[in-house]
């Protein structure tokens, strides 16, 4: 497939997949322990202009990855990344949780697609670093997760931890240098954006949505993992 239409057809996919994302967060069943001013998922996915909101990024997020990648067979899994993880970093964004239904589908997904990819281009290997980079991620941050318990009052939630594994599997499939550069952006942006957003008042110094960092870090890493590698 030509190179540009490979970009549009995964831009187009992408918003696809994050058009769908109003009527999917309004039938999210509720934490069984919300806090006590977490609006309602209903309520989330009636705000206003949501629907564009997780469409722009998501097939922004899709054409950057299909431009940059090499490896054709894996932009479907992008396309899921982008355009479930906008539904993702919406939902993070307005009430500091990563569902637990959207996490799963997210890496349910993503493993299916990983497979398929890899009969398609007859390359096993991508199954193999996929799963090398899931455990990687997973266990970063199920550490970082168990130290934020342990000294910080539990300011690392359980999602982020879930949804590593998705993103691990994504960038793992690409190779090594994505998955460093992918796990390793999530932070960097946290460290670097979100105190800028809290000195805006944009976000709340005591507890804000680290999804949305991963998710975009992530995006980061998959397009220019390799270059930065090489550099």
């Amino acid at each position: 497939m030509d190179p540009l239409l490979l970009v549009a057809v995964a831009a187009l996919a992408a918003s696809a997949v994050a058009a769908v994302g109003p009527a999917a967060i309004a039938e999210l069943p509720e934490p069984s322990e919300p806090a006590g001013d977490k609006i309602s998922y209903a309520q989330v996915a009636r705000l206003p202009g949501i629907r564009w909101q997780l469409i722009i990024p998501a097939a922004v997020a899709a054409a950057v990855v299909a431009w940059r990648i090499d490896v054709p067979e894996l932009v479907p899994v992008w396309v899921a990344v982008c355009g479930i993880g906008a539904w993702l970093a919406y939902v993070d964004w307005h009430t500091r949780y990563l569902p637990f239904v959207l996490t799963s589908l997210l890496y349910l997904v993503v493993l299916l697609l990983v497979v398929v990819a890899a009969i398609w281009a007859g390359d096993r290997d991508i199954v193999v670093h996929a799963l090398i980079g899931n455990v990687t991620l997973y266990l970063l941050y199920r550490i970082m997760y168990w130290l934020a318990r342990r000294f910080f009052g539990g300011a690392f939630g359980y999602g982020d931890v879930r949804l590593s594994a998705s993103l691990g599997l994504a960038l793992g499939a690409l190779g090594y240098a994505e998955v460093v550069a992918g796990g390793y952006g999530g932070f960097l942006l946290g460290g670097v954006v979100a105190p800028v957003l809290v000195r805006l008042r944009v976000i709340d110094r005591d507890g804000f949505a680290f999804g949305p960092f991963m998710l975009v870090g992530a995006v980061l890493g998959a397009a220019f993992g390799a270059a930065v590698q090489s550099q």
